[in-house]
């Protein structure tokens, strides 16, 4: 399936098809991880500015816990959350 943006010209679109399909399934996989550990460090850093006093730890812990959301969240850590 492939989604047509309408704001990405179709060659432009061909061109990133073209790069994905030469990663292949590992290389799309790591790239996938590391835009993902990416995210959650941006994140833990939108944590941070909003609450200075926290520590990375809490504001780790915060993140995941949005992430997850708090059923699984309390399952996973064990921590009640708030």
């Amino acid at each position: 399936m492939v989604v047509v943006s309408r704001d990405t010209a179709a060659s432009a679109r061909d061109a990133q098809l073209a790069v994905l399909r030469r990663l292949g399934g590992v290389g799309r996989l790591e790239q996938a991880l590391r835009m993902s550990e990416q995210a959650r460090r941006i994140s833990i850093a939108g944590m941070l500015s909003r609450s200075p006093g926290m520590s990375a730890e809490e504001a780790r812990f915060c993140v995941l816990r949005r992430v997850l959301g708090a059923d699984l969240y309390e399952a996973a850590y064990g921590r009640k959350s708030e």
